[in-house]
């Protein structure tokens, strides 16, 4: 059996050869850009679900009951597996987190703090969905090798929007089963936000393991649908410039007859992703090195006419001259490392297409460069109005 996911290796350094050859200044420093502020698909979802997930009730693993509560602690059982709670000092440390947090967002009453918040908020879903719509411009370049930034991004933004409010959406829905269930095992975090819970007190070992179960497969579930949004629904939005529910749509059809296609793709995917962050903290740790043995050697030169090492903290030009070599150590090591995470980028972005143009090449097959150099008739989208989803 000849699994996509595995020829998909190949086909992916042939797509990423083409992009990035012949070398040219300008076309790496647009790719360059692109590969700094476009999104990373599934990975800060991933972490904030994983982050979700471990702001469980449990802790003290390891520790004997006894020793916490010769200390003054109260760790409750929980069921006959002998898994406890976090102590009471943590959960009533958290509780006044919690209601300290809740009071001060609903004692404002200065307008302009109310507005700044709000401000920062929509700029924050801004820069996201700006962050969403390059990733839709690095598909138009790999998928025509024409690279540009301003006319594409015009063009692609509303897609990206549409794309950051469906992750933001899954990953929201997701996250809820978790915490409805966190929150019911621990009705001090309701009371905390002003629910009133009456005589309630917590949930029942097996519901907890339950809605815990149900929990962690609705992150998982969460997880895997915004991840393969970016992965798979993302250029298939580009290369038939559809809308995100209409492009997971034919993404759904086409692996719906190769389920088996996607466990390899996944376990591959993940040793491949791990490869690349090996490069990249490589290449990080390298240039932070060089720039900061250079920024060093600078620092000794200034620190001789100031009366030594010690007046870089103890005079204002000092000071200053620590700022700037920071600055400098900061922008340098970016400035190095972009060049190995732009390749290995478009590497990872041209694998995962690979694998959709294997599974079904008339999703991405409008364009020689995601087919693999052969140009394919399509047809266009057989719904009407499909283009102006979200």
């Amino acid at each position: 059996m000849s699994w996509h996911a595995v020829d998909a290796l190949d086909s992916a350094v042939d797509v990423t050869r083409r992009l990035l050859f012949p070398f040219e200044a300008v076309r790496w420093a647009k790719l360059a850009f692109l590969a700094l502020v476009m999104a990373g698909g599934s990975a800060g979802v991933s972490r904030a679900l994983a982050s979700t997930l471990g702001v469980s009730g449990f802790g003290a693993a390891g520790f004997e009951s006894a020793e916490f509560e010769s200390a003054g602690f109260e760790v409750p059982e929980f069921g006959a597996s002998g898994a406890r709670f976090a102590t009471g000092v943590e959960r009533e440390s958290v509780t006044r987190s919690i209601e300290t947090l809740v009071a001060g967002l609903l004692g404002l009453d200065d307008p302009v703090l109310v507005a700044l918040l709000i401000g920062v908020g929509v700029a924050w879903a801004l820069l996201a969905a700006c962050s969403a719509a390059f990733r839709l411009v690095f598909y138009d370049a790999l998928a025509t090798t024409d690279v540009a930034i301003r006319r594409p991004f015009h063009a692609r933004f509303r897609q990206g929007l549409g794309l950051f409010a469906f992750a933001t959406v899954a990953s929201v829905a997701a996250a809820t089963p978790v915490v409805a269930v966190a929150a019911a095992a621990s009705p001090e975090v309701l009371r905390a936000i002003g629910l009133s819970i009456g005589d309630f007190s917590g949930l029942s070992s097996v519901a907890t393991v339950l809605g815990a179960s149900v929990g962690v497969g609705a992150a998982l579930l969460g997880a895997a649908v915004v991840r393969f949004a970016f992965e798979f629904a993302a250029p298939v939005m580009v290369t038939r410039d559809l809308g995100v529910l209409a492009a997971w749509r034919h993404v759904w059809a086409a692996f719906r007859g190769s389920r088996a296609e996607l466990v390899p793709y996944v376990a591959v995917h993940v040793v491949v992703a791990a490869g690349v962050r090996i490069v990249q903290a490589t290449a990080v740790a390298f240039a932070g090195l060089l720039v900061g043995a250079f920024s060093l050697v600078a620092l000794v030169v200034v620190a001789v006419p100031l009366g030594g090492l010690g007046a870089l903290v103890g005079t204002t030009a000092g000071v200053i001259a620590l700022a700037v070599a920071l600055a400098c150590v900061t922008v340098g090591a970016v400035v190095l490392t972009l060049p190995v995470r732009m390749v290995t980028r478009t590497y990872l972005i041209a694998y995962e297409v690979s694998v959709l143009t294997g599974v079904e090449p008339a999703l991405v097959g409008v364009k020689p460069a995601l087919a693999g150099g052969d140009s394919c008739s399509v047809p266009e989208a057989s719904t009407p109005g499909e283009a102006d989803e979200m």
